[in-house]
């Protein structure tokens, strides 16, 4: 499947595509999260639309303080992981809060300007989402700001949304 095509988030219309980050040994952390046994089919489907409605719209003009959409923060602890610069979609379903998380890439190599899958996590509500997520995805965002490295879009799973090409 060829990545999307959508809308610029500048003034001028683009192409802005959904990227995969993957490890150096293959693994795709935010493939392995969304297809997880824990993630029912509806969060996993709100979290894709929420990326695919970015997408579409243009990052920058897609609200970003929303219940679905955040821009993650500086932290405001001493110790904690600075999830600045990465935003994530947001889904509850049954209590349960679910997370996919991303970055913006104007220039990814063969793509273009791209949102980045990094990773998910998923919490009980009202907790807080463990360190070892946010660690985790702190260094998928350095490895993949150090390598560029994107996963093959011919290799989507079965549930990712199609192409409206």
């Amino acid at each position: 499947m060829s990545p999307r095509k959508v809308h610029s988030s500048s003034s001028v219309p683009g192409d802005w595509q959904i990227g995969v980050y993957e490890t150096s040994s293959g693994r795709r952390p935010a493939l392995e999260y969304l297809g997880a046994e824990d993630v029912p089919d509806k969060p996993r489907r709100e979290l894709l639309l929420t990326v695919l409605a970015v997408a579409e719209i243009g990052p920058l003009h897609f609200p970003s303080g929303t219940n679905r959409w955040r821009l993650m923060h500086k932290p405001s602890k001493k110790g904690d992981i600075d999830m600045s610069g990465i935003f994530e979609a947001r889904d509850e379903h049954d209590r349960v809060l679910y997370r996919l998380f991303c970055l913006f890439d104007r220039n990814a190599p063969s793509y273009g300007p791209t949102i980045v899958l990094l990773g998910g996590g998923s919490k009980p509500h009202r907790t807080e989402m463990p360190k070892r997520i946010y660690q985790a995805i702190n260094r998928n965002r350095s490895d993949y700001m150090d390598t560029r490295r994107l996963a093959a879009t011919d290799t989507r799973p079965d549930w990712w949304p199609q192409s409206r090409n």
